[in-house]
């Protein structure tokens, strides 16, 4: 299977080129970021034979060379990507969000669905082995009083300068602001206003709490309704309850913090138990996710459940690996990771009294 891996910054570098490097029966065909030192540079450690500049250009030279693309470039160029990707007929995972408007992520998933290949967004906490098994635990319970869902995280920046020997791309300024304005362009169109605060609020909420609301998608469904929602703190805070299928309550609560520890977490709270789950840092390797389950109503008793620190980021790749070749398909959809976009944006818009966009009823 071959593969060409689109964007190669910091998540590319730590998990997703060595991970396809180690992979059985999979090769890096092909590479491409914007700064051609770090092409450069990778290119030469993972030997691959193919370099790009131009992801566009990488996606037309090398369609009919390659099996599948992997794309993990900012997220206002996510959409543009995978629909050029998925008309040239290439096997598409694509990195979350799959794009920063309801309008792109609509876009995606129409030609996911005229393709003849398949389309997987890169929610790796879904291919978890401690989400899996919170998901089960959860499936037991009878009945929920309610769900709450927590992210904030630290400063990742400092948390990768101190961890990982990355190579930063040569990139000139011309490039950065135009980069930056696409960014804040859609970033305005998805939740209606060009208010600064919330613009900037919205991008970085969308980035942070996608993977925790497909999370929740995936063990309750659909959400049914909204209602409440507060940002404040500057653009820093975000809380709203969630109605899910059967009338669940679900609290959500995303921060940004210059604190230097990790706080992901989804509690699950039942008339006789609570079950949780506390996510490690998504860019620390093999660190397992705590599963913890506390039961009884006279005398209490804690089971803590670690299945596995298999890589999540890995396993993701294996199961993309499987659905290229026929033996699955994919479980992170672009039609759900279009409903995580519309349902972040609705936030903004609910908090700001406006039409929602999507619609919470399906």
């Amino acid at each position: 299977m071959k593969v060409g891996m689109i964007g190669a910054g910091s998540i590319a570098q730590i998990m997703h080129l060595p991970y396809l490097a180690e992979i059985p029966d999979i090769e890096i065909e092909a590479l491409a970021d914007p700064g051609a030192n770090t092409t450069e540079t990778l290119g030469d450690r993972y030997n691959v034979p193919n370099r790009y500049q131009d992801s566009e250009t990488l996606i037309q030279e090398e369609r009919n060379h390659l099996d599948g693309v992997v794309i993990a470039t900012p997220m206002q160029t996510h959409a543009d990507l995978a629909i050029s990707a998925l008309e040239a007929g290439l096997h598409t995972f694509v990195e979350k969000p799959i794009a920063v408007t309801p309008e792109d992520a609509e876009r995606v998933v129409e030609a996911a669905d005229a393709a003849d290949v398949d389309c997987m967004v890169g929610y790796m906490k879904r291919y978890d082995p401690g989400f899996q098994r919170f998901a089960e635990l959860v499936e037991d319970i009878d009945q929920i009083d309610l769900a709450t869902s927590v992210v904030i995280p630290p400063d990742v920046g400092s948390v990768l300068e101190d961890t990982y020997d990355l190579v930063q791309a040569d990139l000139d300024d011309a490039f950065i602001e135009e980069s930056m304005a696409a960014r804040q362009r859609q970033c305005e169109a998805a939740i209606g206003t060009a208010d600064e605060t919330l613009t900037r609020a919205y991008g970085y909420h969308l980035e942070s709490i996608c993977h925790d609301v497909n999370a929740l998608r995936g063990v309750f469904g659909s959400v049914t309704g909204i209602d409440h929602v507060d940002v404040f703190s500057d653009w820093k805070y975000l809380t709203a309850q969630l109605r899910y299928e059967g009338d669940l309550r679900c609290m959500l609560e995303s921060g940004a913090t210059d604190r230097m520890w990790y706080d992901e977490r989804i509690q699950v709270d039942a008339p006789d138990r609570s079950v949780s789950i506390g996510f490690s840092n998504a860019f620390i390797k093999n660190t397992p996710a705590d599963v913890r389950v506390k039961q009884g109503t006279e005398e209490t008793e804690e089971t803590i459940h670690t299945p596995s620190a298999d890589e999540a980021f890995k396993r993701e790749l294996e199961y993309f690996k499987e659905c290229v070749e026929g033996n699955a398909t994919p479980r992170t959809t672009p039609t759900d990771a279009q409903r995580d976009v519309e349902l972040i944006a609705d936030l903004f818009r609910e908090f700001q009294g406006h039409e929602l966009v999507g619609d919470p009823r399906t």
